[in-house]
Order: C-alpha cells, then structure tokens, then sequence
C-alpha cells in the first residue's frame, strides 16, 4: 500500500513542521524575556533628573524654540522686504 506509507510521511513531515515552529516560538518567547529583562535592568541604572533639573530643562528649551521661531520670522520678513524692492514698481 504506497498510498498509506505516503500519507503517513506527509503526517510525520507536518507534525516535525509543528514542533519546529514551536521551538522557534519559545526561542522567540525566550529573546523576547531577554530583552523586556536586558530593558529593566538599564533603567534601573539610569540617574534620573530631579524635578527642578526637568522644569529648568523644559523652560530652556521652550524658550530657545520660540527664539529660533521670531529669528526665523524676523529673517523672513526680512527677505520678503528685499525681494518687495526688486519687484519691478508696474507689476
């Protein structure tokens, strides 16, 4: 009977299929742990600002963003003028 031997390799290739992707599940699962634990591990080291260091940094840069934004538009304005005196006065 071929056709029986047949079908019994092709249930014995998907059951080792299975178990491959079970085993490259868990190796997933087990990198996955490593990582989420490699993660915590670092942020247990790092030294955290005070809560003056964090306001006095967020002031800074709130503060350098709005100059940079009046630079930008002083330079803009500026540009515009230019290009307003080369205009040809008829069009």
């Amino acid at each position: 009977m071929p056709g029986k031997a047949e079908g019994d390799n092709g249930k014995a290739e998907a059951k080792q299929k299975a178990a491959e992707r079970s085993q490259e599940g868990q190796r997933r699962w087990r990198s996955l742990q490593s990582g989420l634990r490699a993660i915590v591990s670092e942020m247990k080291r790092v030294t955290w600002p005070s809560r003056e260091e964090w306001v006095s940094a967020t002031v800074v840069t709130i503060g350098l963003v709005a100059l940079v934004a009046l630079w930008t538009a002083a330079v803009s304005h500026i540009v515009e003028f230019l290009l307003g005196l080369l205009k040809a006065p008829g069009a």
